[in-house]
C-alpha cells in the first residue's frame, strides 16, 4: 500500500476512536438520525430517523432528489449543521465513539484528522486569498502539529497522490489558477491529509464535466483501495451509484424509504419512489425521445404528509393504506423499504451494466 510520510506519526486526536477492526470492521453508524430546523412555525423535523453504518474501504451511495435531507444527514454527521439547525435525536458514532453532544472544539479534533468532506463546487470552499499549498498544509499543522516545511513536504506529496501534474510549482498557485476539476483534487488533498477513516462526499462531480467526473471517480476508487477509507458518497447520479457503491441508501422528504445491495436497488427495487428514479436513467442506446420524469416535487418541511410523504406523487398510492404513517421495513438479505405495499407490487428496475 502506498503511504504518506509521517503517516506513523499521526497525533491522536483528543476524542480517542478505536480502529475499526477493534470494532468489528463498522467505522461509522448511524442511528434513527433526526434533524430540526429552527422557523416561524417553531422546530421542524428535516431529516427523520435515519440510520446508514459505513464500513472499511466500502462505498454506500445516499441518493434522492434536491430537497430529500442528503446533505443535511452529512452535516449533521460532521457536526456542521447552521446555528438555526440541531440534532434533536439519534446517534452519529464512529467506530464506536458517540459523536452527538461533542463540543464545537472537541469536534473540530475529529474533523479532518478521523473524518473528512468533500463538497460540490470546489471553488467556494477554497479560500482565493491563500495559496492551494497553504490551505492543504494547514490542515497538517493543526491535527499532525508539523512545522511549516514539513506540511509543505507532506502537502506535496499530497498532490502527487491525488496526480496534480508539476506538485511543487502548483502548491504556490492559488485557486483562481486551477481548474474546476483540479479544484477538486485540491479538496481531495486536503481531505485525506491526515488519513481520515471516513470519507463524506458530496455530489463530488456535479460540477465536472463527463470526462474529468470519471477522472475523479477512478482516483477516488484508487484512493480507497491504497488508504481504505470508508466513503459516504451522496448524489443525485444514478450512474455514479451504480459504478462505485456496493449498498445504496435512498432518501426522499428527510426519510431513508429504501435501502439494499446496489444490484437489488436497479433490478428489484422494492419502493415506488426508488423505481421512479431509476425511470429517469436515460439509456443511450434505446433511441428514447421522451424523458421520463417524476410528477410534482419534494414537500418543504412544514409541508410533510402524516402518511407516507411520497403519496401525493406516488402512481400505486392507496388512501386506506398508505394515508398512515409507515415504518421502514425490514426484508430479505439485508434490504429495507418504507412502503405500506411492499410485497404487492412489482416494480420496474433497469440493466445498468
Amino acid at each position: 500500500m502506498r503511504t504518506l510520510s509521517l503517516k506513523n506519526e499521526r497525533r491522536r486526536s483528543r476524542i480517542p476512536v478505536e480502529s475499526a477492526s477493534e470494532h468489528g470492521g463498522s467505522l461509522l453508524d448511524v442511528t434513527s438520525l433526526t434533524v430540526e430546523v429552527s422557523t416561524e412555525r417553531g422546530w421542524l423535523p428535516i431529516v427523520s430517523d435515519v440510520s446508514l453504518h459505513v464500513g472499511r474501504g466500502e462505498t454506500v451511495g445516499l441518493v434522492g432528489e434536491s430537497g430529500s435531507g442528503k446533505t443535511v444527514t452529512s452535516l449533521a454527521i460532521m457536526g456542521l449543521l447552521p446555528r438555526n439547525a440541531r440534532i434533536s435525536g439519534g446517534s452519529v458514532a464512529l467506530a464506536g465513539r458517540e459523536l452527538v453532544g461533542l463540543s464545537e472544539r472537541e469536534y473540530s479534533d475529529v474533523r479532518g484528522e478521523v473524518m473528512a468532506m468533500i463538497f460540490q463546487e470546489p471553488r467556494r470552499s477554497l479560500n482565493p486569498a491563500f495559496t492551494v499549498g497553504d490551505q492543504v498544509a494547514e490542515s497538517l499543522r493543526r491535527h499532525r502539529g508539523l512545522s511549516r516545511r514539513e506540511s509543505s513536504a507532506v502537502a506535496k506529496e499530497l498532490f502527487e497522490l491525488v496526480e496534480i501534474p508539476k506538485a511543487g510549482e502548483r502548491l504556490r498557485q492559488y485557486p483562481h489558477q486551477f481548474s474546476g476539476g483540479m479544484c477538486q483534487r485540491v479538496m481531495l488533498a486536503m481531505a485525506l491529509a491526515c488519513q481520515p477513516e471516513i470519507l463524506i462526499a458530496d455530489e463530488p462531480t456535479t460540477a465536472l464535466d463527463v470526462t474529468v467526473q470519471r477522472q475523479m471517480l477512478e482516483l477516488l476508487a484508487r484512493l480507497q483501495g491504497e488508504l481504505e477509507f470508508g466513503t459516504l458518497l451522496i448524489t443525485h447520479d444514478l450512474g455514479v451509484v451504480a459504478e462505485t457503491c456496493s449498498r445504496v441508501m435512498v432518501m426522499y422528504a428527510g426519510q431513508v424509504v429504501e435501502h439494499a445491495g446496489v444490484d437489488d436497488i436497479f433490478h428489484d427495487p422494492q419502493h415506488p419512489y426508488t423505481s421512479a428514479l431509476l425511470g429517469t436513467v436515460v439509456d443511450p442506446m434505446a433511441g428514447v425521445e421522451t424523458l421520463s420524469h417524476i410528477k410534482g416535487v419534494v414537500p418543504p418541511p412544514h409541508r410533510f404528509p402524516t402518511g407516507c410523504r411520497f403519496q401525493p406523487r406516488c402512481a400505486h398510492a392507496l388512501d386506506d393504506l398508505c394515508g398512515d404513517p409507515v415504518e421502514l421495513r425490514a426484508l430479505d438479505h439485508g434490504r429495507a423499504s418504507r412502503c405500506a405495499r411492499v410485497g404487492d407490487l412489482r416494480l420496474e428496475g433497469v440493466r445498468y451494466e
